[in-house]
């Protein structure tokens, strides 16, 4: 469940949204269900920064043990967004730094009133730095909501952040891979 939990009440505009883990082989299967009255459409090219002006949803997933990483965009238009981002050195790195060209997820997203979906699978190998994919992952996932008339988005998150920061991967939720219900 999306909240805002950096604040004492949820804000003016929040939508709710759920998401839904599964696996299949040694992949992540991400399922969004995302409330939203007045869905962006736009599309644009991979690795486009299209969070700072339309709908998208977040994915954020670090490998037990691992030196960097990953942040994961899609919009409504199924425009992608894919950076690797390191857990030690400079703390703010430009995008085209972290930028990732070659394809690490296949995802859809779709319009379903009463807002739109996500459906994702993310191979778990290409984002390890070991030989084996670890069974435990920490995660989360965000939000940005745009609403027509409204310069600036409402943004949430799956994890219990204590300030508005999605990177505090110390409030994320570890996943425990061999948890997770097979998914066809």
């Amino acid at each position: 469940m999306f909240g805002q939990h950096w604040l004492q009440h949820t804000g003016h505009g929040f939508a709710p949204g759920t998401v839904k883990l599964g696996k299949q082989d040694n992949a992540l299967v991400v399922f969004a269900e995302l409330v939203d009255e007045s869905v962006n459409r736009e599309s644009y090219a991979l690795n486009y920064p299209a969070f700072k002006q339309c709908d998208a949803f977040e994915i954020f997933l670090h490998a037990a043990g691992a030196s960097s990483y990953h942040e994961f965009h899609v919009t409504p238009s199924n425009s992608r967004l894919q950076l690797r981002i390191p857990v030690t050195g400079p703390t703010r790195l430009a995008l085209t730094e972290c930028a990732v060209s070659e394809r690490l997820f296949r995802s859809e997203a779709r319009i379903r009133p009463p807002g739109w979906q996500v459906a994702a699978v993310i191979p778990l190998a290409p984002l390890c730095e070991v030989a084996a994919v670890p069974d435990e992952w920490a995660c989360s996932f965000g939000r940005y909501d745009y609403t027509a008339g409204n310069p600036e988005p409402v943004i949430s998150s799956t994890s219990r952040h204590t300030i508005c920061s999605f990177h505090r991967r110390h409030e994320w939720t570890v996943v425990d891979l061999r948890k997770l219900p097979s998914v066809l």
